[in-house]
């Protein structure tokens, strides 16, 4: 008789144990669930208006968004530890030289500003740099896109094109000839 109790004792706790895997994985897929892809952070930026700040770049100008209205913005945050972004920076510099007139770009680095005062000894940047940009960065400006990004302001001050992290990894992504297309696009 004890016997036939040990092994009935045994039966309830392995399948209460199984009930309780079950039940954490099922709450863990749950939670998976609720992140919102990448394009459906893209799609919550794209249209609307820009979020507003002020900031100062490494020389101690003052930059609004509100002051660049009539001129197409690229906001652009990157890292000096990110290789795709660093390869960017000689496009990003022909595009501000070419469309000086109408085009402001504004770079947000995480990096502080010694480090990249340092950097800009071997490498010029002809855009302003915005440094201890993180903050920026991974609130407001979608953390979760990932790093760099970009983010394209029409003249109005709305969001045309938000292009995360994801978008500079494909092979077949030629940076400098899309962003002329969708600044010329812009400014017909």
């Amino acid at each position: 008789m004890c016997t036939g109790l040990k092994q009935l004792f045994i039966l309830i706790i392995a399948v209460l144990f199984t009930l309780q895997l079950t039940a954490q994985n099922h709450f863990l897929v749950e939670l998976e669930n609720r992140a919102p892809s990448v394009q459906d952070l893209v799609k919550g930026y794209e249209g609307f208006p820009s979020i507003p700040f002020q900031a100062s770049d490494i020389k101690g100008n003052q930059y609004t968004l509100p002051e660049l209205k009539g001129k197409t913005v690229f906001l652009y945050f990157w890292n000096l530890n990110n290789g795709t972004a660093l390869a960017q920076i000689d496009d990003l510099n022909l595009m501000q030289s070419r469309y000086r007139d109408n085009l402001q770009i504004i770079s947000f680095a995480d990096d502080d500003k010694a480090s990249l005062m340092s950097y800009l000894k071997s490498r010029p940047i002809d855009f302003p740099i915005i440094p201890n940009s993180k903050t920026l960065s991974d609130g407001p400006y979608g953390g979760d896109l990932g790093t760099p990004k970009l983010f394209i302001i029409d003249e109005y001050g709305i969001i045309k094109w938000v292009f995360p992290e994801s978008s500079f990894t494909s092979a077949d992504f030629n940076f400098y000839n899309v962003m002329e297309t969708l600044y010329k696009q812009l400014n017909m």
